[in-house]
């Protein structure tokens, strides 16, 4: 088992940005060959759990987030329309770390200190937003 998703780690990685969830679901969906299997199953109920309990723990600190796009992997392998999805997503996520990266590499210390600060900043009003939404009524 362990060495069947180290090969499926390895063909996602070599798979071209923008074509890495497309393909994926096309080897899921050859491997399957139409037959329902439990496997099938679990991956969709896992999926959309780890989906939706993400979206619903989003605004707490931790890593709401990534695990939504998770539960999304998990689902792209069942759904082309999802698969499609990410691998748009990637796409423009990598342009905005490119570009981000720039900024930093091109900023001077006092910048990089306003940066952090900022960043603080709002990650601080987030948690202080979840705070008084969830415990203070």
């Amino acid at each position: 088992m362990i060495a069947r998703m180290r090969n499926s780690w390895r063909q996602f990685e070599r798979s071209k940005p923008g074509r890495r969830f497309q393909d994926r679901y096309n080897r899921r969906q050859q491997n399957s060959s139409g037959k329902f299997a439990l496997s099938k199953a679990l991956y969709i109920v896992g999926g959309l759990l780890i989906a939706v309990v993400s979206l619903a723990l989003a605004p707490l600190p931790g890593p709401g987030w990534g695990t939504f796009f998770i539960g999304l992997g998990l689902l792209a392998g069942e759904f082309k329309l999802i698969a499609r999805f990410l691998d748009w997503a990637e796409v423009r996520l990598r342009g905005a770390g490119r570009w981000a990266r720039g900024v930093w590499a091109r900023s001077s210390t006092a910048v990089r200190a306003l940066i952090c600060v900022v960043a603080l900043a709002c990650a601080a009003a987030l948690v202080y937003g979840a705070y008084r939404l969830f415990f203070a009524g």
